[in-house]
């Protein structure tokens, strides 16, 4: 994806633009990744049932060695290192482990599409590339993921449906996190509702912190139509057919941004918007390998 993308960008235009970019509104807006992962530790804790991890310093640990593992596994499969990491080390249950996870992805969705949807209603995007029914179908997508994150009666059904659809060994993993699911629903009773709310600001100040990026390379763009465009580059990226994200996103930036400015400032945004995924795990190298042991045990030999 990227070997076509810079083949049809001009690579030293989007190298100028870097190098042009306003270095105080960059730093800024780099300097952004710090809370954002505090605050994405913030909300893994909040879910954990009490005790099972020791404070935010650990779940920031826990966090940023993560966003290690998702530089080597597609569609950010190694959030589930932290279930694992806290499963054997805090002692909390494996299926509620598993089930914070997806809770956490189900929040982030979202806070997505409440942004993208927020920013198109009020500033008409201009995106000839997208048919009207992806608005229709982000309202869906988004009313799904609420009613998931706040329904302790859907969480049971679901339980019952995996256990009665599913037999298979190979899928016992299914089952163990249908049966965490009514169990987390339930730690969060009374708290539901202000996740939501929290993962809704959380995705405020991340799409905020995209915008940044266009102002530094001096791109004229609205915040609502820059939230809104970028939130469905992020959704995108989702899908597992890319590491992190990588190159789908650029690809879907350059298109969605493309009619706001010129295809090497959207690029350089895209670089910009990919340094989000690579400072964290920077910052995971010296408490790696104190927590690898929990994700890949070891075997006698």
């Amino acid at each position: 994806m990227l070997y076509l993308l810079y083949r049809s960008v001009d690579l030293r235009g989007v190298l100028r633009v870097l190098e042009q970019a306003d270095p105080a509104r960059l730093a800024v807006a780099i300097g952004m990744i710090a809370p954002i992962t505090v605050l994405r530790a913030y909300r893994f804790m909040w879910l954990m049932p009490r005790g099972a991890v020791a404070g935010i310093a650990e779940a920031t640990r826990i966090t940023v060695v993560a966003s290690a593992f998702n530089l080597f596994l597609p569609a950010k499969a190694g959030d589930f290192a932290k279930s694992l990491i806290v499963a054997r080390q805090g002692g909390a249950a494996a299926g509620v482990s598993a089930a914070v996870v997806v809770y956490e992805r189900l929040s982030d969705m979202f806070g997505t599409v409440v942004w993208c949807l927020v920013g198109a209603m009020a500033v008409r995007p201009v995106a000839p590339l997208l048919p009207d029914a992806t608005w229709t179908a982000l309202g869906a997508i988004g009313t799904l993921c609420g009613v998931l994150i706040l329904s302790e009666r859907l969480a049971v059904l679901l339980r019952h449906v995996v256990h009665e659809m599913i037999t298979a060994r190979r899928l016992q993993v299914l089952r163990v996190l249908a049966d965490g699911w009514p169990a987390l629903m339930v730690n969060l009773r009374g708290s539901r509702v202000w996740l939501g709310l929290f993962s809704i600001g959380l995705w405020f100040v991340q799409l905020a912190q995209i915008w940044l990026f266009t102002v530094a390379v001096s791109a004229q763009i609205p915040l609502a139509v820059c939230a809104s465009l970028s939130a469905i580059a992020l959704i995108v990226a989702q899908l597992p057919i890319s590491i992190g994200g990588i190159g789908i996103r650029d690809v879907a930036l350059v298109l969605l941004l493309s009619p706001y400015m010129s295809p090497e400032k959207a690029a350089a945004v895209g670089i910009l918007t990919a340094s989000r995924g690579l400072f964290p795990p920077l910052a995971a190298l010296p408490v790696l390998r104190r927590y690898l042991n929990f994700v890949v045990p070891r075997t006698e030999p």
